[in-house]
């Protein structure tokens, strides 16, 4: 698996704006039932987020003493649970005590959890999972811009059926469903699209770069805000300098 990530890495894809456009035409009506879907989670998940930092708030003005008592009881939790990994010979809670089961609920009534860290199913595998997510994004930034005045994506045409951050949070909560394996697949992929894209340009100039450039740029900066994913993960896939110069593009 470490080769196929080196390959899709240093890779870029001749021809790029006939394969993928190519690719695209071939998939784009299969997206409609797919992207209400990614929608509607994508709005419930920051609907969850929202909900989450109210009450945790709340909780912190109102009884302090047990928003403390909370935080250091699963602070010590996980830590025995990660010594417990590194030394099998040291406790775990086994299946039939209730603690962690507990703690879970009270953590979550409390809003000390990221719903968009959570798994909420139980998924197998899925060939060519991460491509089919792949085509599915970039399919769809076609119809986002970027908008300065609310530092995120808003959809050209008021009639299409499209907001930046539920589709960003719907295709993070999807993702994360699955083996993390395949976050990274999916992020090399928006990282081989932008350099077979930029790549075909008469020089790497920021304003040279296209809206397609563009789109997947500000959608991944929106993916590791929300995901909470290290930068240094997206940056293996794509030059930290391509980052710099869009983002001066944008604030001009």
């Amino acid at each position: 698996m470490n080769v196929h990530y080196t390959c899709i890495c240093y890779c870029v894809t001749a021809q790029p704006q006939k394969v993928y456009g190519q690719a695209i035409s071939k998939t784009v009506k299969i997206w409609p039932p797919f992207l209400d879907v990614i929608l509607k989670v994508g709005q419930l998940q920051l609907l969850r987020k929202q909900i989450a930092h109210e009450l945790n708030t709340s909780l912190k003005f109102d009884s302090k003493f047990l928003a403390s008592a909370l935080q250091t009881v699963n602070t010590g939790l996980l830590a025995d649970i990660e010594r417990h990994y590194q030394d099998p010979s040291l406790p775990y809670p086994k299946e039939e005590n209730p603690l962690m089961f507990e703690l879970t609920s009270y953590l979550e009534a409390a809003g000390f959890h990221n719903p968009l860290m959570k798994i909420y199913i139980t998924t197998r595998r899925l060939p060519y999972f991460p491509l089919f997510n792949f085509l599915f994004v970039v399919t769809h930034l076609s119809k986002l811009v970027y908008s300065k005045s609310i530092n995120g994506m808003v959809c050209k045409k008021m009639s299409d059926p499209l907001d930046g951050p539920p589709f960003v949070v719907g295709c993070i909560t999807l993702l994360k469903q699955f083996h993390s394996e395949n976050t990274a697949i999916f992020i090399a992929y928006l990282g081989e699209y932008v350099r077979s894209l930029v790549e075909v340009l008469p020089g790497a100039k920021s304003t040279d770069l296209s809206q397609d450039i563009l789109n997947v740029l500000v959608f991944l900066e929106d993916y590791i805000y929300y995901s909470g994913l290290p930068r240094k993960m997206v940056e293996a896939y794509i030059p930290t300098y391509i980052f710099d110069e869009f983002r001066s593009q944008f604030a001009q």
